[in-house]
């Protein structure tokens, strides 16, 4: 059993979709971040600096001891790990997608997350969101040329597109239209079609 501590958030989302993917048996807290993390029971045992997602596999496959982890690529890494699905085991196809999760990780969450914030603040300087706009509107352009002879983002259905779905997701609220970006919004509807993903997204959190 995995307790899965989260919110309806991208990075959230990215976890549920995994876990609804591979069929492990799991346990939803959901977890309200506007109020004290240190009210939510044995959640800063887990998460520490009080972010979610976070994970607790209480499996006996790990030595008998349960395993914590937070941070939305690690929890992705791990349970690529744990069930032998969405992480190829050669060398070349592996780097692929671990460089694909990292980018993510790195750079697109943390750009279309403060677009999102800053377009939330009606006090936010204009100069402040067109950087972010310009940024995100990059990024996108990115991922739409990548896309363009492949069906998936390392080229075989990959954690790094769970990662990266969620975020695509939200793409209303960043101001930007999907339609803009053939090649992603291909990728996106066929993300968006996934019995696994309809099931992560129809959870209530």
């Amino acid at each position: 059993m995995i307790d899965v501590f989260c919110d309806s958030s991208p990075n959230g989302y990215k976890v549920l979709i995994m876990l609804e993917e591979i069929d492990i048996k799991y346990r939803l807290v959901s977890v309200d971040l506007g109020t004290d993390p240190a009210a939510i029971p044995g959640f800063l045992d887990i998460s520490p600096d009080g972010k979610i997602p976070a994970i607790v596999d209480h499996d006996t496959r790990s030595g008998g001891e349960f395993v914590p982890l937070f941070e939305s690529g690690a929890i992705m890494l791990y349970l690529a790990e744990l069930s032998g699905q969405f992480l190829p085991e050669n060398t070349v196809s592996r780097i692929e997608v671990l460089k694909w999760l990292f980018w993510q990780v790195s750079n697109l969450g943390p750009t279309l997350g403060q677009l999102v914030h800053f377009r939330g603040d009606p006090e936010s300087p204009s100069k402040t969101l067109d950087y972010f706009f310009s940024r995100a509107k990059r990024l996108y352009q990115f991922l739409n040329r990548e896309l363009e002879h492949r069906d998936y983002i390392a080229h075989e259905y990959s954690i790094a597109d769970m990662a990266i779905y969620p975020w695509i997701a939200i793409h209303e609220n960043q101001g930007l239209n999907i339609r803009d970006f053939p090649n992603l919004m291909r990728w996106y509807f066929n993300m968006e079609d996934r019995e696994a993903v309809e099931r992560a997204y129809d959870l209530k959190i």
